[in-house]
């Protein structure tokens, strides 16, 4: 028996959930800070995030909204997602990381801007790559600039991540904090990689998770005016696979 489930999960709000299932997934820059004992760094990262949970786990990880889409590994495999590196706050190796990374903006003279990263020996871009792919086992979690939790366990939602490619044309692997602290900054930001869809088809997905029982018949009605995406074959398969949180909750 695998400790692991074989869904990946990502959720949001309902409006976010709808242009989904329209649209597909648009990747948008994510803001991170990685910690260790003497140092750290803030910056923000392309990307698409899911939680590798069992139904039965979702009920403690609803902080991200209560509407989900759950899509099978085989689609995250040939997609090329994969979880990300926790790496404890407290140890060495987490200080290193980030001193070496230093190093290499120090080195290089590198400054946050494509054509610089882009004349980069491939194995520094390589190594610069790692970057993007690693998160603290726990710390803060702050959401809308406000302190959430002091000590939140990040490891607990098993993350994996869609991240463009390096060679993405036009597309920054990652931005500094500083060219991206404000709203307006992020939207323009997130205006350069709208173009950027993960994409999956009906057959990918394996639940379909709402909030209420309404949200059921909102759901459904919604998938109906869909036409172009959802057959009335596929309308009736994806409706039995819908679930609210409340069964999730109550009952696994």
């Amino acid at each position: 028996m695998s400790l692991y489930p074989t869904t990946l999960f990502h959720f949001s709000d309902k409006e976010s959930l709808y242009g989904i299932l329209n649209h597909n997934f648009k990747v948008s820059y994510a803001r991170e800070k990685i910690i260790g004992p003497n140092n750290f760094r803030e910056f923000a990262v392309p990307m698409v995030s899911f939680c590798d949970l069992k139904l039965s786990e979702l009920k403690y990880f609803l902080t991200y909204g209560k509407f989900g889409i759950g899509l099978t590994k085989e689609w995250a495999n040939r997609n090329g997602l994969s979880p990300v590196m926790y790496i404890n706050r407290h140890c060495e190796l987490m200080d290193n990381l980030i001193s070496g990374i230093n190093g290499i903006y120090m080195h290089l003279g590198f400054v946050d801007n494509m054509s610089q990263f882009n004349s980069l020996n491939k194995s520094y871009q390589n190594i610069m790559n790692t970057y993007r792919y690693i998160k603290n086992y726990d710390g803060e979690l702050w959401r809308d600039g406000k302190l959430e939790n002091d000590n939140y366990r990040f490891a607990d939602e098993r993350e994996w991540r869609f991240v463009p490619n390096l060679e993405t044309e036009g597309v920054r692997p990652f931005v500094g904090i500083s060219n991206i602290r404000t709203k307006k900054q992020k939207r323009e930001f997130n205006s350069k990689v709208n173009h950027i869809r993960l994409r999956f088809t009906p057959d990918d997905i394996k639940y379909l998770v709402v909030e209420t029982d309404k949200d059921i018949t909102d759901l459904i009605n919604h998938l109906h005016n869909a036409k172009s995406r959802f057959d009335p074959e596929i309308r009736n398969r994806l409706a039995s696979r819908i679930l609210t949180i409340e069964q999730i909750e109550k009952d696994i």
